[in-house]
């Protein structure tokens, strides 16, 4: 019985290989993606807490304006850190085009070029 289904899934074997390829490179690429949001969310994150705990030590005008002088340098990391992140997801995204037109072309010569 066994036998008889394996030379029935024969002629389709290339195909189903390529489904498995396509399926684990789009697992691949989720999880980096995934990896790029978890890293910015974690930043923005801690920034947030950190501002918070300096806005709670604001106790008078003269504390209140070093503040918001210290604004300043947290906007520069925000620039900073959203062009960072602009630039992985840049990358990210090159990197999953390659695959795919790669994969894409892999996969096309074994259906078309069978054994």
């Amino acid at each position: 019985m066994n036998e008889k289904s394996a030379v029935f899934a024969k002629p389709i074997q290339p195909l189903l290989t390529s489904m498995t390829r396509a399926n684990q490179m789009a697992v691949g690429q989720a999880e980096k993606w995934v990896a790029l949001q978890m890293d910015s969310l974690r930043s923005y994150v801690d920034l947030a807490v950190a501002q918070v705990k300096v806005a709670l030590k604001v106790t008078g005008p003269h504390s209140l304006h070093e503040f918001a002088d210290s604004q300043f340098a947290v906007l520069s990391f925000v620039g900073h850190r959203m062009f960072d992140d602009s630039r992985g997801l840049k990358e990210w995204s090159a990197d999953c085009q390659k695959q795919t037109l790669g994969l894409s072309r892999a996969n096309l010569l074994t259906v078309l070029f069978k054994d």
